[in-house]
This record gives structure tokens, C-alpha cells and sequence, in this order.
């Protein structure tokens, strides 16, 4: 069976779980957008968003 992929409301980073294991924070599957930072040094996609580096929901409901 295939998972999900959902977003958690406080940091936005991607997961399968229904509890962020980043944060601790409440997922939902209400979201749009996806962004992957490789190196958030060099980005400046990362330095607005605040991200380090990982797989990110650019809007979460």
C-alpha cells in the first residue's frame, strides 16, 4: 500500500507520518506546491522560506 505524502502545518516539511518527526507538529494532506533544497546555502528559495535543506509544501491549509 501506497502512503500518502502530507505536510505539516508548522515547518512544511514533507512526510508520510500523521505527526511531523521534524517538529512534532499536525500533518494534513491539504497542500500545494513542493520544493527540494539541496544546499540552502546557495539558495535563495531556502533564505525567504527560512528552510534548510529537505522536500517542503510551498502553501499548507
Amino acid at each position: 500500500m501506497k502512503k500518502e505524502l502530507k505536510a505539516c502545518r508548522n515547518c512544511r516539511r514533507i512526510t508520510t507520518e500523521d505527526i511531523c518527526p521534524y517538529c512534532g507538529g499536525e500533518t494534513t494532506d491539504e497542500w500545494h506546491g513542493y520544493v527540494f533544497i539541496l544546499v540552502k546555502e546557495k539558495s535563495r528559495i531556502a533564505a525567504e522560506m527560512g528552510a534548510d535543506n529537505g522536500e517542503f509544501a510551498l502553501r499548507v491549509r
